[in-house]
């Protein structure tokens, strides 16, 4: 199997009316249809970014993915045995505990004592948090929580990578710095990875894949599998990409 893919995919959300009601009478629903027949797919061991106007379905999709939705109709396959986690702006992360042992908890299953620590100091100076391995989350700027975020999910060894916005909350800075660090890593364990973006100019520094969703669920693939790392978005072939994305996006 070389990707995981998404077949005729349809979600809906039923919600109840906020009026207040008499005489035991029955509440109003309301039934919200966010994907709708959706069929799509993502290559294994590749970054796949999607984009999209807010409320096409993007983060549903992701929520898909991970399990944490069963509820829906169609059908989703990926490699046996294969388990998911998720990144977003705010991290989850053990506000008692140390950098260090943060990691060390996460890589728990499987592993002997010693075999979660090494793992964790390996990943802990892999997202440049090696000089403060010993503080706490509370102690960290945004970045680093999202550096340390970031060792979690690898240490889970998840084979399917999750990412909702998770540089959203950044200064511009720090968000370039973990772009960079992301292509690293990748570079390096090679994962496959899904994430859900807002600004296009990211999609395009990081992507090998970019997937346009609209409202209808309808899809729109462009592969940048053969432009090398790192892009100039100043070229003209990534500016003619960005206006041809930007444009499908307006669709």
């Amino acid at each position: 199997m070389n990707e995981i893919t998404l077949t005729h995919i349809t979600k809906s959300y039923t919600t109840q009316g906020t009026d207040i009601i008499v005489d035991h009478a029955k509440r109003p629903t309301r039934t919200q249809t966010v994907l709708r027949d959706l069929s799509v797919s993502f290559p294994i061991g590749k970054l796949t970014a999607i984009v999209g106007r807010s409320g096409c379905g993007k983060s549903t999709l992701l929520r898909l993915l991970n399990g944490q939705d069963r509820a829906y109709e169609g059908e989703i396959v990926m490699p046996e045995g294969w388990h998911s986690a998720i990144l977003t702006p705010e991290p989850y992360v053990i506000t008692w505990t140390s950098v260090l042992r943060n990691v060390a908890l996460a890589a728990g299953a499987g592993r002997t004592p010693e075999e979660r620590m090494a793992l964790a100091e390996r990943l802990v100076q892999l997202v440049r948090l090696g000089d403060y391995a010993d503080l706490t989350p509370m102690e960290l700027s945004t970045g680093m929580k999202q550096r340390l975020g970031l060792a979690r999910v690898l240490a889970s060894q998840a084979q399917l990578m999750l990412m909702d916005e998770p540089f959203a909350s950044l200064d511009f800075i720090t968000r370039e710095e973990l772009q960079n660090e992301l292509l690293n890593i990748q570079k390096e364990m090679q994962r496959t990875i899904v994430l859900v973006t807002h600004q296009l100019e990211e999609a395009l520094l990081l992507a090998q894949k970019i997937i346009v969703m609209h409202p209808d669920s309808t899809v729109r693939e462009f592969d940048l599998d053969a432009l090398d790392y790192p892009r100039d978005l100043n070229t003209p072939q990534m500016q003619q990409l960005k206006a041809e994305i930007t444009e499908e996006c307006r669709k």
